[in-house]
């Protein structure tokens, strides 16, 4: 594959109140489809779980505060919704052409979780367990239309080997990924904006429609 086939994406960026509030609209409001991902972090930063690593080393097994601290050490952004932060929220229009929508409180959190939950077109999510597990927890509700092609493409490789039946986003498209992206280490950056991680976050949401479309080609076929 030559460098010229990855996923080259073009993406806008909303993180003030303002923008969020009068801009993301107009975009919801303006597209049939969009293809959906979050990214999360755990609500305990790092040095609150580095604390509580150093605890549990002399912790006294029987004392009732080493679960809590288990649950903090052990914490990430693939915790359980009641203990991470949606930081991002990604709108791809095209395979070249996304949104990321950067929250940095719990307010813009919960404001895209409901423009989410209030657009009426079809939102292209994969792995919807995941991302919209955090969603009913903050709602109670989910998007009124969406397709996971995390199962749809699972419907079209089902194999009794698990391993030959892997449908995750980088399994199924990672070739049209920079091979740069593997080398991504932090997920949870301090600085929500950082250049790298947003380049990472905004290619998420396109290759979501990107992978949408080879399916229906292959379909088709």
């Amino acid at each position: 594959m030559s460098f010229d086939s990855f996923i080259k994406v073009e993406y806008d960026v909303y993180a003030s109140t303002y923008s969020i509030k009068n801009k993301l609209p107009k975009l919801l409001d303006s597209k049939s489809m969009l293809g959906f991902d979050t990214e999360t972090r755990s609500v305990y930063d790092k040095a609150t779980r580095k604390e509580a690593e150093k605890y549990l080393k002399t912790a006294d097994p029987y004392n009732p505060l080493r679960k809590q601290a288990l649950v903090v050490a052990e914490s990430s952004g693939l915790s359980y919704p009641s203990i991470v932060r949606t930081t991002h929220f990604i709108f791809g229009e095209t395979k070249d052409k996304s949104n990321v929508v950067v929250c940095d409180t719990e307010q813009k959190e919960m404001l895209v979780w409901q423009m989410v939950a209030d657009y009426e077109g079809t939102l292209l999510v994969h792995n919807s367990l995941f991302d919209l597990k955090i969603m009913f927890q903050r709602l109670g509700k989910l998007p009124k239309n969406y397709v996971d092609t995390a199962l749809l493409a699972k419907c079209l490789v089902n194999h009794v080997n698990i391993w030959k039946a892997k449908t995750g986003l980088k399994v199924l498209v990672g070739s049209y990924y920079d091979p740069k992206w593997s080398l991504m280490e932090d997920y949870e950056p301090d600085n929500l904006k950082k250049k790298s991680f947003m380049d990472y976050s905004a290619t998420d949401g396109a290759a979501v429609v990107l992978l949408y479309e080879l399916i229906q080609e292959m379909l088709e076929k």
